[in-house]
Formats: C-alpha cells, structure tokens, sequence
C-alpha cells in the first residue's frame, strides 16, 4: 500500500479473488497474473476455513498531539485528514493538559475550557467514540505548587489527589456523551528511586481517587489504568544484550502490574504502552528483518497480560520503528496490528496520526497522514491503508481463521471474506492465495489487501 506515492497498478483479477481498497478513493498494487519467474516461486498462503479460531476483539484509533487537524491549518488539508479520520472511525483520544490541549484550571476555581471544548467538539464531529486521558494535572496541584501554566508533566500532590480527582468529575459533567478515560499517562512522575521502579502505590491513590469521582458522575463511564510502559525488547534470542532486551514482561513491570490490580477499586480496562525497540533504552543494532521479528512480542506481551487479568487489554501507544522508510513502517505497523488481533487485545490507538512537515523522517513519525500546516497535506501515508484495512475488515467480532505461508517472509491474517497480505521482507514476491490462480505480486515491505469472495454459511 503505497497511497502517499499515488502508485496505482490495478487490474482485474479473476472473480473469487479481487482486491479491495481500504478506501474507495485509493489505489493498491495488484499484479493479476504475475508469473513468477524460474527462480520465484509463488508464495502459498493456506486458509482453513472449516471453523473460526476466534474472533477478534480489536478497535483501532488516534490519539491526538500538539499539531492534529486544527482549523489554522491549510484548509484543504485540513479537510482531507479530517475525512481520513472520519473514514477511520474507532477512537479519538484527547489529553486535558498538554498535548494540543491548554491548562484547564490554571488556578483554583478557575477554569479555562476554550482548547479542550474545541479539540473535543472537532473530535465529535469527525464521529469516533471519544476517550479523555486525564493527564496532566495543572501547576497549582503539583510539587511546583504555581499558577502558572507550564506543563511541567509531574502529578499532583498527594494533598491534591482529591482537587485532581474533582477536576476529572468536572470533566466529565461538561462531556457527558464521553464515556471512557484513563487515568494518568505512562506513570509520568511517578518514580521510585529506592526501589528502582515505578512508584505504583502513588500512583494507585491517584487512580483510586479519580475513579471514584468519575463513577460517582456517571456510574457506565469507562475507567482504565495504569498507563504502564512495557519494558523489554524480547531481543537477547537475537545475541542483543543489556537490560532492556529482557523478554516482556520484566519483573519490575510485573510487580507494578499486580499491585494496581491487587489495590484498584476497579477498573473497565487494562491500560499499556509498549514499543518494539526504544532508542534511549536499547542502543543496540537491528537489521530491517530483526525489527520485523520483535512485532511477534505484541501478540506475546498481550497473551501474558490477559493470563493476568480479565480486562481488555488497551494499547494507549504502541510503536514499531520509525526509521525505515513509508513502506517499512507500513510493514511493520500491520504486522503489529495483526498481532493485535490474533492475541485478543481491543485497542490500539496510533498516537499522533499527524504528520511533521520538515520533520526528519520525511515528516512521517509512524504518522496516518502528512501534515495539514502545509498546502497539499493531509495525504494518507500506507500505514492509514492498513489501519483501515484491519478496522474495516479485522475489527471487532470479525471470526478470524488459521493462515499459513509457505515463506516466512509473508504474513497473513484471515476472516472468512478477506487476507491481509504482509511482505516482511526488502524483496518483490508473488504470493498465491488459498489456491486460487490469481497472483498477487507485493513490492518490498508491500501491505495489501484481498478478498477471496467466500462467506460464512
């Protein structure tokens, strides 16, 4: 999927196997009859399709940042994206302070909505269900004790949990159609020098304190926590060395873990932030082909957490790589996604689906679509095409069905009308699909999307 590049090659492929678009308005590359030349064989990717293996549980969607569809943007640019996103659907996230959003009580009793009012309503409008971060917490509750409005990402006081806690309640009687939150971002703050660790016991009297103030406002809305970062790159099976390619969940994860499952008054939902490989932790390096292996640690990270708890397992930030290239990170991110919805988790939210004009990177951080600052923006990169993709066609209570490949280098994720086909490897390979006659031919790092034209019952 190569929508920035405005690559079409389309033709028509025999009735039982078409490929389709993500949206109607862009085009994938499809090779009908390919033939594979002496020295390559097709690669052919099974589906048995005789009973369900499960069904997936996944919703996909954003979370906004500092620059996201905002009206002093290029017009038409601005309106592109906001259809892309509206075309998305899922979930739109919004922090209450920082992150594109003001200091909505820069002092006490005082109250400034302006910024969240307004990403909020454009938020509506674009028609996703919408969840509210309750991060961070304005100056005069922190250690900073100011009136200021200097987002010092630090959280409150202890003396401040119930101030903290009656401006979530605020919140959520000035918003009453959002019914979800989370409770803090990534445990900011919240450290533990002695015991080398996150310190979880604060931050379980915060999240104690905010959901019963939310629940006492409204007793359907939806509170998760903790926000935890999950350490470990699973690399140390590649030779990779040092503490962060332990394999997740490390111990000090887990200990943080239990106790807010152990302490919580309650929760509607598990919440956690991962990464395949972070630069500031792991300076170790990694081929394209090792960065695509760790995308496995997903599907693995979210089994382990479901053995722990019942609740749904919500990916607040989860990243692949961001160097690399469109397709590369195309590649990459499906290959998350589908690991996502192999696993069982039920979200996944891509944090900042906008773009940074002039940004290294080509401005592209693992972004949906380019920046709509700038004349022409708002244009969907690959990884939208299969964002959509899996939210039209993968998403939740979608049965899914074993695929295998023949070449490891393909990835396939199977309901019982579409494949989502993922080359994870630099070279260009024909893939045949469950026996059909057509080919598929995928560039290098190409997502593509098929339906074979068969239906349950």
């Amino acid at each position: 999927m190569h929508a920035h590049q405005h690559r079409a090659r389309i033709a028509a492929l025999p009735p039982a196997i078409l490929l389709v678009v993500a949206a109607a308005w862009v085009a994938l590359a499809v090779h009908p009859s390919a033939a594979a030349s002496a020295d390559q064989r097709p690669v052919q990717i099974d589906i048995d399709r005789s009973h369900p293996t499960g069904s997936s549980e996944l919703v996909v969607g954003v979370t906004h940042t500092e620059n996201s569809v905002d009206p002093w943007g290029d017009p038409d640019a601005v309106g592109r994206g906001k259809q892309l996103l509206e075309d998305l659907g899922g979930l739109s996230n919004q922090h209450i302070y920082g992150w594109g959003a003001r200091n909505p009580n820069p002092r006490p009793g005082v109250y400034d909505w302006r910024s969240l009012d307004r990403r909020l309503a454009e938020q509506r409008a674009m028609g996703a269900q919408q969840v509210v971060t309750l991060c961070c917490s304005p100056d005069w509750m922190t250690a900073l004790g100011t009136q200021t409005s200097d987002y010092p990402n630090i959280p409150p006081t202890p003396d401040r949990y119930d101030d903290f806690a009656a401006l979530a309640a605020r919140i959520a009687r000035r918003y009453p159609h959002v019914k979800h939150y989370v409770v803090w971002n990534e445990f900011k703050g919240f450290w533990d020098s002695e015991a080398n660790n996150w310190d979880y016991r604060a931050y379980t009297a915060l999240y104690n304190h905010v959901w019963k103030a939310l629940k006492d406002v409204d007793p359907e809305i939806q509170v998760g926590g903790p926000y935890l970062v999950i350490e470990g790159t699973g690399s140390r099976d590649m030779g990779k060395t040092g503490y962060a390619t332990a394999e997740p969940i490390t111990r000090r994860d887990r200990t943080a873990l239990r106790y807010w499952l152990d302490h919580r008054l309650g929760a509607d939902f598990l919440a956690v932030d991962r990464k395949t490989v972070g630069g500031s932790h792991d300076r170790n390096a990694y081929t394209p082909e090792q960065y695509l292996q760790l995308t496995r640690w997903f599907g693995n990270v979210t089994r382990s957490l479901r053995a722990e708890t019942k609740l749904p397992i919500w990916y607040m930030e989860d990243y692949f790589v961001t160097a690399g290239g469109e397709a590369f990170q195309a590649a990459g991110l499906a290959s998350m996604l589908a690991e996502h919805v192999r696993s069982g988790a039920a979200v996944s939210l891509r944090w900042g689906p906008q773009g940074q004009a002039g940004a290294a990177f080509g401005g592209n951080k693992q972004s949906l679509f380019t920046d709509t600052r700038e004349a022409g923006g708002g244009r969907p990169y690959a990884a939208y095409l299969a964002y959509s993709a899996v939210q039209r066609h993968f998403g939740r209570g979608t049965p899914l069905y074993a695929a295998s490949a023949s070449s490891p280098d393909v990835d396939a994720l199977a309901s019982s009308t579409h494949v989502l086909l993922i080359n994870r490897s630099p070279a260009d390979v024909v893939v045949r699909v469950d026996g059909h006659r057509g080919l598929v031919a995928l560039d290098p790092y190409d997502v593509a999307l098929v339906r074979t034209g068969r239906r349950d019952g």
